[in-house]
Parts: structure tokens; sequence; C-alpha cells
């Protein structure tokens, strides 16, 4: 039993050195991301052109989580999760927005 905890604890070590820990985002860069999830999912729900959203996003991701990281696949996909997410609510009605209302949003937005 002993010899197990050793090797557990060897095998904890071990992992912990060679797998870089992922920074936690801000809580703010986490409220923006939730945002830019919410309008684009929504605005890709309504069918409209999303080019310059989509840009403007990638780019502040890429600035706020450097390429390639492992931050930045961490918080890709779950803000890729978050846009379906929010397409799915829009085309199915159970969004409290309408397409004009989410298209007036995003042209608001200095992109």
């Amino acid at each position: 039993m002993v010899r197990r905890c050793v090797i557990a604890a060897l095998a904890w070590l071990f992992l912990g050195a060679t797998i870089p820990p992922v920074a936690a985002a801000s809580a703010e860069d986490l409220e923006t991301m939730g945002r830019m999830a919410l309008l684009l999912g929504r605005a890709v729900g309504c069918g409209l052109d999303t080019r310059r959203a989509v840009a403007a996003i990638s780019a502040w991701l890429d600035q706020t989580f450097p390429p390639g990281s492992a931050e930045q696949t961490r918080y890709l996909q779950g803000f890729g999760a978050d846009v379906e997410r929010h397409a799915r609510q829009q085309q199915n009605g159970e969004s409290p927005d309408s397409c004009a209302e989410v298209a007036d949003a995003l042209k608001a937005v200095n992109w």
C-alpha cells in the first residue's frame, strides 16, 4: 500500500513538472468572451454577415491568449461551444432578442 502511494506521488510530481499550467483568464477577459460569444452566436443564428466581427474577435483572442498556447486552446474551446449554443438558441426561438435587434447590436459595435 505504501509503495502504491509513493508511486502515485512520484507520478503526480512528474506530471505536474511536465505539463505546463494553464493561466487563468481574468474576470474581465471571461466577461468579454461571454459577451462576444453571445452576440456572435445570435448573429450566426440569424444568418447575419459576421466576417468583421470574427476578424476582430480572432485578433482579440490572439492578443489576449498567445496563439498555440494551452491557455488559448482551453478558452477557445469554451468560446466556440458558447457561440454554438447561442446560435442554436437564436434559431430555435429561445433567445429574448429578435434578429432585427441582433443586427442592430452587431452594427453598433466598432469592429
